[in-house]
């Protein structure tokens, strides 16, 4: 399988490049089935192509909305993955989308791995998976050296959703996260990154170097992946 990658000049082109793809493939998926689903990343990188989103005259009832993680916080708190989907997409033309969330009453992720688990596979295969990477390769909340890692970057592991628990992670050190068995339980993969030393650990993960979990999920052959980069 070879994945794609779009490069371009800046972030403005980018994010247009980007809000076009997902524009037409969604139209193209809700025409030929009637929805849609997506598995959305945090942070504030995908920011301007969730307002770009918003205001797009899709068939939005028609489409599922989870995320690839989540910090372990109240959804009504900025730091929430779901308080930004929330905030950025979910309003507008695609405030009719349905939503599926991550966060549970438990006090620790593993404890509602399973309940969330359960929400979002009436909504599986995704569509679409945009992830986003973090400067030490990491995908969702799948970090290296993390507490509940290994079995969630593990792929005989069934479960597609985990609990993470890793020491100083911005917004929570608690996530809950799509294990790469839940990644790969796409159709296709969107990864956006921005910037040089991102696009050196990419070049890297491409020629099968180093330990990200970039590197496997450039090197599996079940779910295609596009790569969006700018400066």
């Amino acid at each position: 399988m070879n994945h794609e990658e779009s490069f371009f000049p800046d972030r403005k082109k980018l994010f247009v490049g980007l809000t076009h793809d997902f524009s037409e493939r969604l139209a193209d998926i809700v025409a030929k089935r009637r929805k849609a689903s997506l598995a959305l990343a945090g942070g504030t990188t995908p920011g301007p192509l969730y307002e770009a989103l918003s205001n797009l005259p899709l068939k939005w009832e028609k489409v599922s909305v989870t995320l690839t993680d989540e910090r372990w916080v109240s959804p009504e708190d900025p730091a929430s993955n779901e308080w930004l989907i929330r905030d950025l997409l979910l309003k507008r033309r695609a405030h009719s989308a349905t939503f599926y969330g991550f966060k549970t009453n438990h006090a620790k992720a593993t404890g509602g791995a399973a309940i969330a688990e359960k929400r979002i596979s009436p909504i599986m295969p995704f569509d679409i998976c945009l992830l986003g990477m973090g400067p030490d390769g990491h995908i969702a909340s799948l970090i290296p050296g993390a507490e509940g890692y290994d079995a969630a970057v593990d792929p005989a592991n069934t479960k597609k959703v985990a609990g993470i628990h890793h020491e100083g992670a911005a917004g929570s050190s608690e996530r809950m996260t799509l294990t790469v068995t839940g990644i790969l339980s796409s159709r296709r993969i969107i990864l956006l990154i921005m910037g040089q030393d991102k696009l050196n650990i990419y070049n890297e993960a491409k020629e099968g170097r180093g330990t990200s979990p970039v590197r496997d999920l450039l090197a599996q052959k079940k779910t295609p992946v596009h790569a969006f980069w700018a400066p």
